[in-house]
């Protein structure tokens, strides 16, 4: 049985289960790497060409797609006709069949790694649409020299596991960090809300001011553990709406749609102390909403930072006012 290491649990979230029926896996890939090459690539440029890994964890064996070789332990189970790859199958590891990530578990590049929408908790569409969000890691993982640049921000401490980055000891209950971060969800929900609008501008600089008093609450090694956690899972969750929504599948339009309104609907009564890490979902896909509102110009530059900061300050010059 394998023994999945820390360091990759670190890349990994996990789903309660819910009904749902098994997966096509071959064909749902095939869609969205034909989807991933045209419209995921006008977004991102080089998501539609980032290496497409994915291991389906089942009941009892897990499924390989898209991989040059097979792995230690895996058997070639011949060509997958819907996706046009070769799949390697082993016996099922210890990975867990609820697990919803991207990581390097077999080395570099990343693989995505999911059960089948009954065990992750998902609707047909909602797991669909999930690939997206992990894909998007797989292009983040394949940024260069993405792991080193990572460990430079200094937050991993005397942890070796990568476990840091799920266990970062961020003062998501401080009082005074509570309160500069209310402050601040509700200007980012003011600032979505006039997006197109005159006021924009304004909301959008009163925003940038609660932020940087949130910023300064917190402290400069705990922002910076927030920042990369917003780049990372916050443009990972804007990237899902965002082809959600472009999606050819009207069920994944509608559940990206739902999603785009859970997030901001979130911001009106905001809990850092419950939601803890989880917070740079909504957080960081509302404030990837203001960037794309001043333009596409801060996605050519962020391949280039781990935090969103810089590129909202830069989008606030181009956006007028």
């Amino acid at each position: 049985m394998l023994r999945l290491p820390l360091v990759l649990l670190a890349f990994a979230s996990v789903a309660t289960a819910a009904p749902a029926s098994a997966p096509n896996v071959g064909a749902s890939i095939a869609a969205v790497r034909s989807f991933a090459r045209s419209e995921g690539d006008k977004l991102w440029p080089g998501y539609g060409t980032a290496p497409f890994e994915f291991l389906l964890v089942t009941g009892d064996k897990e499924e390989l797609y898209c991989r040059a070789s097979a792995p230690e332990g895996f058997e070639a189970d011949g060509m997958d006709a819907a996706s046009g790859c070769v799949k390697y199958v082993r016996p099922r590891s210890s990975l867990p069949d609820n697990l919803l990530a991207a990581l390097p578990i077999f080395g570099p590049p990343s693989t995505i790694v999911m059960g089948t929408p009954r065990s992750t908790g998902r609707t047909g569409a909602e797991w669909t649409r999930t690939i997206l969000h992990e894909h998007f890691h797989e292009w983040q993982d394949s940024l260069p020299n993405i792991f080193p640049r990572t460990a430079a921000l200094d937050l991993a401490g005397s942890d070796k596991t990568g476990m840091w980055m799920l266990n970062y000891p961020f003062p998501y209950s401080d009082p005074k960090v509570v309160s500069a971060f209310n402050a601040a969800a509700h200007a980012l929900a003011a600032a979505v809300d006039a997006r197109g609008k005159p006021r924009f501008h304004a909301a959008l600089r009163n925003y940038l001011d609660a932020r940087s008093k949130l910023a300064a609450t917190a402290g400069a090694r705990n922002w910076r553990y927030a920042e990369l956690e917003l780049w990372k899972e916050g443009v990972a969750r804007w990237t899902e709406i965002e082809l959600g929504e472009r999606y050819p599948d009207a069920a994944v339009r509608a559940s990206s749609l739902a999603l785009q309104q859970k997030a901001r609907a979130w911001l009106d009564k905001p809990d850092l102390a419950g939601a803890a890490r989880e917070f740079v979902y909504p957080f960081g896909a509302s404030e990837a909403m203001l960037l794309e509102a001043c333009g596409s110009r801060w996605r050519r530059a962020y391949p280039k930072q781990l935090a969103l900061g810089p590129l909202l300050y830069e989008a606030a010059r181009h956006c007028g006012g």
